[in-house]
């Protein structure tokens, strides 16, 4: 997984993305939704939630079921973190905090084989 410090990342989202933050997207590593940061504020969430939960979460969204990539209730932070398709950022006082990896090419590794059928 790859590590960075939390400017390198920030830096890095600014280049794929713009200066705009609402527009950086990020993909979840159990259901590969693709989500911007402007998605969660649209629905009154807080921002910060983008990069470490699927939106599912928050629309009532159960576990990732396969061929479904509309959302799910996956967290960065759970028990799996990001099933190692993630980030390992590195935060100004040297806490490690895991990620959802950008979506697009960095993305792109986050296949849905690993993911179990649900009823």
């Amino acid at each position: 997984m790859k590590q960075t410090t939390l400017k390198e990342w920030q830096e890095e989202a600014r280049a794929r993305f713009g200066e705009d933050y609402r527009e950086w997207r990020f993909q979840c590593p159990a259901c590969g939704h693709k989500q911007f940061i402007r998605d969660f504020e649209d629905i009154g969430i807080n921002p910060n939630s983008a990069f470490q939960e699927c939106i599912g979460r928050h629309m009532g969204k159960g576990a990732a079921v396969k061929g479904d990539s509309t959302g799910c209730n996956w967290a960065a932070y759970g028990f799996f973190g990001t099933l190692g398709k993630g980030r390992l950022i590195i935060m100004e006082d040297g806490e490690e905090v895991e990620v959802f990896a950008f979506a697009g090419k960095e993305g792109e590794e986050n296949g849905r084989k690993d993911v179990q059928e649900t009823e």
